[in-house]
């Protein structure tokens, strides 16, 4: 009995333990109540929206939209998923991950619900083309456009927005076709019609902005906007009186809108009511003197009617108050050129230049430049904007659009309607026509295979006229002819009709410009790439006539040497000796060129002295000492004795002896002049302007009479010219610069192709050689190779500063750290080589100076393994420029030897923004490769452009702004 019980008990206890056990492997289904409990739509949504993660919150907001399907709230929560990846898109961005941003971007575009809301279009998709635009990505941009197009095609406001987008990214294409496409679905919108009217007026199309705007007006006639435009549309198309017309009807309503009084009033000088015109505009300004928009209407139409004085006082009032507006310089530098200012003209153009960049300047630039003298950089200056074509010339207007017409006023009429609503033009018609066949003679000349007759008449085209230029311009064409080895019978035409032509040449506004044109061209190609300009000072007018006047004989005696009449060329060059100042640059380009005449004659001696005269033992030329070596060697049989004729040969860069360029030479100092040098001005100019230095008139000092055919009173008192010095060598005169004290100034040498170089005053006035500064390239000419890159870029100018800034001193592995007073040292040499001090920097010649110095020191002298080694130097460091067109040239070299240029390559790091250009046409100046950054998108921030080359790699931050 009693085991039964136990068993039985074990029983119910396994019968109640199982289906416990089993319950638990087993999960009991849900109730019918649990089944029938729908989720809460509301929570839901509230979740998703709360995601902090914005990947987490676009998971969550599209489970959503899954879930709830017919929710009321789909359309929000769309709305949140499409501002969501734009939110992130966005952040891609900031972290330079670009692809996946840009893709962000378009999936956001692409799933934004339709019909789009007004608030998802302007506050999220309009901002992703435009974040995309201004972030550089500038494809991605229109790509996203197009797909947002594609969302809101039935939306006629909404593609007035968009078309606002390609406005403001100055795509006026985009936006005729938005505002059209605006108006088939709305044409009551004056909205519309305003946008198709600046589409239009951006695209230089004036007559059909004028149309539009007037169709606006007619649908809503209270609207002061299309009043206006059209007003204003009504000036750049000539119709002044009608624009006057609707300027008063605007000041009817409002008497104070100083916009419609700024408007009647320029449109009153437009319309030849000048009087009532000047009393509305000094009534304007005494009520308001900084209009700007008045100063520089009223400046621009004085130019036009050739009222240069009133121009140039206007002008400067309006720059004083906004210096970055590009127009108000283009007036003043139209008012100087009326003035015979022409330098000046150049100088604040260059200044504009650095807010604006656009064919108009280019071509104001060139004038100023053509009024000078400065054919060559004329010319170059218009290559870089327009070209020429059976007959015509084009440009791209604002940077966008192509338009061509016969000449540059033609279509240059354009920029300028359409930005300060002017119909008639500030040019010189005689000055556009020689502009336009200076351009067709250079294109010419410039062919892969020049055909002589048709440049020959292109160079006459340039040349006829009978002006006090012509002189000027026929040597311009002769030198260009010459250095491309054709039409000589061109070239001697051009020389025989400067004959007697001298003095009247001589009579124009800047003759020392004029007459040194070439020999400064190379120094004002450096300066250009360092935002700086090279001040030409006034030069006595008998230097110059000795100067022209050699010229003439020497390209005569160029153009008989072509033709193979070497005894006629022979007695050409000799002439020029005679005429030329002993010792100057051109002296010793026609020694030169004697030597070739006298060879090619078969008279090897003569040849020989010749060659021996015109090679400058200042500035050492290994090609030109080639020369003279191997006719030495064939006339007297071996070498022997010519080092001590010519000096030693020149050593490779990288190689030269420290005495060759920093070992001082003990001399006296000179005395001063009766007459005191007058102190010059520095201008102080705005931030990003290039630096202008200036450079004082020379004082006179005597010179001693040279015996040849001149004139003895065109002999007598002939002071040294600044920047070209051309006295002898025995007359040292201290010249003043804004930069440097009163040293000598040395006197320039051509070489064979008439390149500047530099000769010295006499050992006893030379001034010490770690003072001076760095030489000009010589043109058309290799650098001498024993020359430091300091030494070559110094060929013409000695007392105008080209600043370069301070390079980084490297300190070698097995030199001692600097202490603090070898550091104090260092600086006092720097900013003595930099400011004003001329004395010799106290330091060794490892000193680390404004410019970098190719020296040798005993270190490498006694370490061959050194003589290996070399090292990329990058003149800045770190540079600063302005969005959209700022640009800043630097410098690249190589300390040390085994330096190659052909390997040395520049990346920037945002090529889409960043632009890094090597100047092909200065090429490697000077033991220097000269590279231009510029910014080429409205994108600002800090970039890097790194350069790297087989002596190693340099990096330059470029902070845009």
């Amino acid at each position: 009995m009693k085991n039964f019980v136990i068993i039985f008990l074990l029983v119910i206890f396994s019968l109640t333990v199982y289906p416990q056990k089993n319950a638990k492997k087993t999960p009991a289904p849900p109730s019918p109540v649990a089944e029938q409990t729908p989720l809460d739509e509301a929570q839901e949504f509230q979740n998703a929206r709360i995601q902090t993660s914005i990947t987490d919150r676009i998971a969550a907001l599209k489970k959503f939209t899954e879930d709830f399907p017919e929710s009321a709230s789909k359309t929000f929560a769309l709305e949140l998923i499409v501002s969501s990846r734009a939110e992130l898109g966005d952040q891609k961005l900031r972290l330079s991950d670009n692809q996946n941003g840009i893709e962000l971007f378009k999936l956001a575009a692409l799933e934004a619900p339709t019909p789009v809301s007004n608030k998802l279009f302007t506050e999220i998709l309009l901002q992703i083309p435009t974040n995309l635009f201004f972030r550089g990505q500038r494809e991605a941009a229109v790509e996203a456009a197009k797909i947002i197009e594609e969302k809101i095609a039935e939306n006629s406001k909404q593609l007035l927005g968009l078309a606002a987008f390609y406005l403001g990214t100055e795509n006026a294409f985009e936006a005729r076709r938005l505002a059209e496409k605006a108006i088939e679905l709305d044409p009551a919108s004056a909205a519309a019609y305003q946008t198709l009217g600046l589409a239009n007026r951006m695209n230089f199309d004036l007559e059909e902005s004028a149309a539009a705007y007037a169709k606006a007006l007619e649908i809503n006639p209270d609207s002061i906007i299309s009043m206006r435009s059209l007003a204003e549309m009504k000036r750049a198309t000539g119709k002044a009186d009608e624009a006057a017309a609707l300027y008063r009807q605007i000041l009817e309503k409002d008497a104070a809108d100083e916009t419609a009084q700024t408007g009647l009033i320029l449109s009153l000088f437009n319309a030849e009511k000048r009087a009532e015109a000047e009393t509305g505009m000094e009534r304007a300004l005494d009520a308001n003197p900084n209009n700007l928009f008045l100063l520089v209407g009223a400046a621009y139409w004085y130019a036009a009617h050739n009222q240069g004085v009133k121009a140039i006082e206007l002008a400067e009032k309006a720059i004083a108050v906004e210096p970055r507006y590009t127009w108000a310089h283009i007036a003043l530098a139209r008012g100087l050129i009326q003035q015979k200012r022409p330098l000046e003209a150049e100088r604040t153009l260059l200044i504009a230049r650095q807010y604006g960049n656009f064919p108009t300047l280019n071509y104001e630039i060139a004038a100023a430049r053509m009024a000078a003298g400065f054919y060559r950089e004329a010319a170059g200056e218009l290559e870089k904007t327009f070209t020429f074509k059976d007959g015509s010339v084009s440009a791209n207007l604002g940077g966008r659009v192509l338009k061509e017409g016969k000449s540059f006023t033609e279509i240059l009429s354009f920029e300028r309607r359409a930005s300060i609503f002017e119909p008639v033009a500030a040019d010189d018609p005689l000055m556009a026509e020689k502009l336009k066949s200076l351009l067709k003679f250079t294109r010419k000349l410039n062919a892969a295979e020049p055909l002589e007759a048709e440049t020959a008449e292109a160079a006459e085209e340039f040349f006829k006229g009978e002006d006090n230029m012509k002189l000027h311009r026929g040597l311009f064409i002769a030198e260009r002819l010459l250095d491309k080895r054709i039409a000589p019978a061109k070239v001697l035409e051009m020389t025989q009709a400067a004959i007697g032509k001298v003095e009247t040449g001589l009579d124009i506004t800047s003759p020392a410009a004029a007459v040194m044109a070439d020999e400064l061209y190379e120094a004002r190609i450096i300066a250009a790439t360092r935002n700086e300009l090279l001040v030409v000072p006034d030069v006595p007018r008998p230097t110059l006539s000795r100067i022209l006047r050699g010229r003439i004989e020497e390209l005569t005696g160029r153009a008989f040497l072509e033709q193979g009449k070497t005894d006629e060329a022979a007695v050409r060059f000799r002439r020029a000796i005679s005429i030329l100042p002993e010792k100057s640059a051109w002296w010793h380009s026609s020694n030169w060129r004697l030597g070739d005449a006298l060879e090619a004659g078969g008279k090897s001696k003569e040849a020989l002295d010749a060659y021996i005269e015109g090679y400058n033992t200042e500035a050492p030329d290994s090609t030109k000492r080639l020369i003279i070596e191997g006719l030495y060697q064939r006339v007297n049989g071996s070498t022997e004795g010519l080092d001590q004729i010519i000096g030693a040969k020149p050593q490779i860069a990288g190689q030269e002896t420290t005495a060759q360029i920093v070992k001082p030479v003990e001399t006296p100092t000179p005395e001063p002049t009766p007459e005191p040098t007058p102190t010059p001005e520095t201008l102080i100019i705005p931030e990003n302007v290039p630096t202008i230095k200036t450079a004082t008139k020379p004082e006179n000092t005597e010179e001693k009479p040279e015996n040849t055919d001149v004139k003895p009173e065109e002999n007598a008192d002939l002071p040294p010219v600044s920047p070209v010095s051309v006295k002898t060598e025995t007359t040292p005169t201290p010249e003043t610069t804004s930069e440097v004290e009163p040293t000598p100034a040395p006197t320039p040498e051509i070489p064979a192709e008439t390149s500047p170089e530099t000769v010295e005053n006499s050992e006893k006035n030379r001034e010490p050689e770690q003072n001076k500064e760095p030489e000009l390239p010589k043109n058309n000419s290799k650098p001498a190779e024993n020359l430091t890159a300091e030494k070559k870029l110094n060929s013409l100018f000695d007392p105008i500063v080209i600043s370069v800034p301070k390079p980084e001193k490297k300190v070698k592995t097995d030199e001692k750290p600097e202490n603090p007073e070898e550091k104090s040292e260092d600086k006092s040499a720097r900013t003595n080589t930099d400011e004003t001090s001329t004395a010799p920097p106290e330091k060794s010649p490892e000193t680390v100076t404004s410019r970098p110095r190719i020296v040798s020191d005993a270190k490498t002298e006694n370490n061959p393994e050194n003589l290996a080694q070399c090292t990329l130097n990058i003149s800045q460091d770190k540079i600063s420029i302005i969005s959209d067109g700022g640009n800043l040239g630097v410098f690249a070299s190589f300390e040390g030897t085994g330096g190659d240029f052909a390997q040395l390559t520049a990346k920037s790091s945002n090529p889409q923004d960043i632009s890094v250009e090597f100047q092909k046409d200065v090429g490697v100046l000077a033991e220097r490769a000269i590279f231009i950054i510029k910014s080429i998108s409205p994108k600002t921030g800090i970039f890097t452009v790194t350069f790297e080359s087989n002596c190693g790699k340099k990096e330059v931050i470029v902070t845009v702004r």
